[in-house]
């Protein structure tokens, strides 16, 4: 018996060294952009592994199912519980990218045109398992693609788009990019490689292979029709896209008028204030830099009573600093009309200048880049109610 039973052990040694040499003779050939399958017959990791195509009016199809088989990079997971009960995303993220972007990964340190990136949505199940106490996954209940295409987005900064197929199901057929704003100012200021969060996904920093050698100086072409590209975006992004109308607000939207108030500190006399500052969680004015938030009686009284829509003067300042702590300038959104109608109903304010206000990186109302990141929230405010 314990003869039979070592044949057996070594058989089973010798299969899964041969298995194991067989995998990665195969990802090998793989990454050189080819795969073997069955029948010894020869074929491109595109034709195993499709990327996400489009249809003739240029809407993104929904991927391919074998996406799951892509490179998993990473689950990023900020609960209802650890947010306040309000989360603007409680979902686990599973996020994969294309094999054959993975070992371009691997061997430069970028991320090549044509570059696909799925992130798929699952709620939170269960919180109790035989293992302990946690988060384990739920149902499926959304899919959001990341597409970076030279030719078909070069108007977009780093040439990505970023596309949702809804989050819940069933899932929509075809999806339309997001606008700039929505999406794309978040990942420029706050992502870490080419508009990706790398800093989140430890697989794609793990892998990260070296750089190529080739220097994005202002002296290239290649640097200055990016740069012209990406100042273009962020300028229509920061630009008003409605009127501001006279109403009479706690804070003022006449932009003269608005930076004395702001440099003579009048806001820090409201009662809801932080008691110091946290990392900021977007592009006020690098994500990760300290700010602080001033709440004027209207939107503090307006988040106090659970209101889904905040009245016409709902106010608030959020002051920005840098890594020293020492004030930066301000960002300010003040509501001038009782629809919020996808942000032209909010009037948006940032100066990155405590001395100088005649050069705002944004003032007026429906600023793109500021309603995007703040359509997540609660008539787009972000800030968790009651401050701290």
């Amino acid at each position: 018996m314990k003869l039979l039973h070592s044949t057996l052990c070594r058989a089973s040694v010798t299969l899964l060294l041969v298995a194991a040499s067989s995998f990665t003779t195969a990802s090998a050939a793989c990454q050189a952009g080819e795969c073997r399958t069955v029948g010894a017959q020869s074929q491109s990791i595109l034709s195993i592994y499709p990327k996400p195509e489009f249809n003739k009016k240029g809407l993104l199809l929904r991927p391919d199912i074998r996406y799951r088989e892509w490179v998993y990079i990473g689950t990023p997971l900020t609960p209802h519980d650890m947010n306040n009960g309000n989360a603007n995303f409680p979902e686990f993220h599973n996020v994969y990218i294309h094999p054959a972007d993975f070992a371009h990964w691997k061997k430069h340190g970028t991320f090549p045109d044509k570059t696909a990136i799925v992130k798929e949505l699952v709620l939170v199940g269960s919180k109790q398992a035989v293992s302990g106490t946690g988060y384990f996954m739920g149902k499926f209940t959304g899919l959001e693609v990341t597409i970076k295409d030279s030719k078909r987005f070069k108007s977009e900064p780093g040439y990505w788009a970023y596309f949702s197929f809804g989050h819940s199901y069933p899932l929509a057929d075809t999806a339309q990019a997001f606008p700039t704003g929505a999406c794309n100012t978040c990942h420029e200021n706050s992502a870490k490689d080419d508009f990706v969060f790398t800093q989140y996904y430890p697989v794609l920093l793990a892998a990260k292979g070296k750089r190529s050698g080739r220097a994005m100086t202002p002296q290239s072409k290649e640097y200055m029709s990016i740069a012209q590209t990406m100042t273009q975006s962020t300028t229509a992004a920061t630009a008003a896209s409605a009127e501001t109308p006279k109403v009479k607000t706690a804070v003022p939207t006449e932009i003269a008028a608005l930076f004395q108030y702001l440099q003579a500190g009048e806001y820090k006399k409201f009662k809801a204030q932080e008691s110091d500052t946290h990392p900021s969680a977007g592009p006020h004015t690098k994500f990760g830099l300290p700010v602080r938030v001033f709440m004027d009686p209207t939107i503090d009284a307006s988040l106090k009573a659970g209101n889904k829509s905040h009245p016409i003067g709902s106010s608030v300042v959020k002051e920005m600093y840098d890594a020293t702590k020492k004030l930066m300038g301000w960002a300010v959104m003040v509501k001038t009309n009782t629809d919020s109608n996808g942000g032209k109903g909010w009037f948006w304010y940032e100066v990155i200048s405590t001395t100088d206000g005649t050069k705002p990186v944004a003032a007026g109302n429906g600023v793109a880049m500021c309603a995007g990141c703040h359509g997540l929230g609660k008539d787009f405010v972000l800030s968790k109610h009651p401050l701290k």
